[in-house]
């Protein structure tokens, strides 16, 4: 059984689905991800559904709930999946139900030329009713851009469609090719005439060296950790999972845990082994830097690296204290998102302009809900920051959208003490739980017409913020959706910050802990 208080947290974004333990296992992450979709479909069209229409859906979503409550998440898919096609008036044919099951999997991400490749098909549920015939297809490799194949790496001729019971692997040989970005292009061809293909891409890195390069350098940094352990040299020490970090992500893409359609390896490999050289020099190789950049921390729970963006104003200054500002993620999202989304980082622009740091930390699983090791996340990079940067104990805030706006009410309500003041931004939580935080001043942000959280989230929390003399302010912006009201109240969130400092009972009792 999951955690009561999860449970509510679950139910108040609007969803139906129950996802079992308190941080979620990966099917059930996919689950809730797939869910917010199913969610955001309904409430979109309900009122244009016929009644007909809506009864089916509702159908479907409680056999989806009842199949994710006895833990049978594929089964919980389909129906999801199921739903949504029949919201959108297209026939749940097995041709399509299949193509909602499919799942294509790679041996690894980043690779070189020459080298072989596995490609795993599997399906995350057994189809209702069967395809009428034998399936055929390809697996190409494409440009990112563009529908033209550089080279047919296989072709499939009559595999079994079971891949449930008989998971398909295939191997192909990976081209001679610039060094870049491409897509691994999986077309399944269904029987039938008339029939559309089934398409399922995967980006893959091809460049030559670079694999052997980076595991030289993962090598240098362990001998490098080996020399700074038995010198007792900490602050150079708790610097090196910012390179170690950046060594992991071709590891990460290959896990397929990192969206890596960004990510320029090469200049990564580059400047990590920049980082070692300053370490073996004595030098901090962060310490001086402003501006956005990445750095990580190895986390004491799994003894994981965990990455955090920062942002460090240009007027940082070492000899005073300065606001902090910790931005937590939406769901789908990273520790990239309030600094390369939200028009393109404008959050920073504010940050700048007022002389804040920002921390946006991962939140560990993308649907993690800032749950279990995710909320010990949060608490780790607020700790990393304290201990790098002269933060002011009485200027700590906490911000985040949708699954962050959630994250922001649920860890100040466990964190009572740390922070002067709150911004959810298209969230909800637990209205139970607010006598909690009753010190901390609140600034609520939704939309009266977001489909994804519905805005009765947010007005509860306030109604009952208020009830309890809670200082609260609330923005709710009229026909805002779920996401055109963030980058518009950027000014608001910082003018609330601005305006708040933690309250001196709050401090003295912090103080005494």
């Amino acid at each position: 059984m999951i955690a009561r208080a999860t449970r509510r947290l679950i139910l108040s974004i609007g969803l139906t689905i129950v996802c079992a333990g308190l941080v979620l296992a990966q099917d059930a992450g996919q689950v809730l991800r797939v869910s917010v979709g199913f969610n955001t479909l309904k409430n979109t069209n309900q009122a244009t559904m016929s009644a007909e229409t809506r009864a089916e859906v509702d159908r479907l979503s409680r056999l989806a709930q009842e199949a994710n409550a006895a833990g049978k998440y594929g089964d919980a898919l389909k129906h999801l999946y199921h739903g949504m096609a029949v919201m959108r008036g297209q026939p749940w044919t097995p041709a399509r139900a299949f193509g909602s099951a499919l799942t294509v999997k790679l041996e690894r991400a980043v690779i070189e030329p020459s080298q072989t490749l596995g490609v795993d098909l599997s399906q995350l549920f057994s189809l209702d009713e069967k395809l009428d015939g034998k399936l055929s297809g390809t697996i190409s490799l494409l440009k990112l851009q563009g529908d033209d194949p550089i080279k047919v790496l296989k072709t499939l001729d009559a595999f079994d469609q079971d891949l449930v019971s008989h998971p398909s692997k295939v191997q192909v040989s990976v081209p001679d090719v610039p060094d870049g970005n491409y897509r691994l292009s999986v077309r399944i061809q269904p029987p039938g005439d008339g029939a559309e293909p089934i398409v399922k891409n995967s980006t893959v890195h091809i460049e030559k060296g670079l694999v052997s390069q980076i595991a030289a350098a993962k090598a240098r940094s362990r001998n490098i950790e080996k020399d700074l352990k038995q010198g007792s040299q900490d602050v150079l020490l708790a610097a090196l999972p910012s390179a170690d970090y950046r060594l992991s992500l071709s590891d990460l893409a290959n896990k397929g845990t990192i969206n890596f359609d960004r990510i320029d390896f090469r200049a990564e490999l580059n400047e990590a082994s920049s980082m070692l050289k300053d370490l073996v020099a004595g030098r901090d190789p962060l310490a001086a830097r402003r501006g956005d950049f990445k750095k990580a921390y190895r986390s004491k729970v799994d003894n994981t690296l965990q990455p955090y963006r920062i942002f460090v104003p240009a007027v940082y200054d070492k000899a005073k204290a300065h606001p902090l500002i910790i931005a937590l993620h939406g769901m789908g999202g990273d520790e990239n998102s309030y600094f390369d989304g939200y028009a393109n980082g404008a959050f920073k622009v504010e940050a700048e302009k007022r002389g804040y740091i920002v921390a946006c930390p991962k939140g560990r699983q993308p649907a993690s809900m800032y749950r279990g090791p995710a909320e010990q996340d949060v608490m780790d990079v607020l700790a990393e920051v304290r201990r790098v940067y002269n933060v002011d104990s009485d200027r700590v805030y906490l911000t985040g959208h949708s699954m962050g706006g959630f994250g922001t009410w649920a860890i100040a309500m466990h964190h009572p003490e740390v922070f002067a003041a709150l911004a959810p931004v298209a969230g909800g939580g637990n209205p139970l739980d607010l006598s909690k935080i009753i010190q901390i001043p609140e600034l609520v942000i939704h939309g009266d017409a977001d489909m994804t959280v519905r805005v009765e989230s947010s007005r509860t929390m306030v109604e009952a913020a208020k009830k309890l003399g809670i200082e609260v302010k609330y923005i709710e912006v009229p026909k805002g959706s779920h996401i055109n009201v963030v980058v518009p109240t950027f000014k608001d969130v910082f003018d609330w910050f601005d305006a708040h400092r933690r309250k001196a009972a709050d401090a003295k009792a912090a103080a005494q802990r």
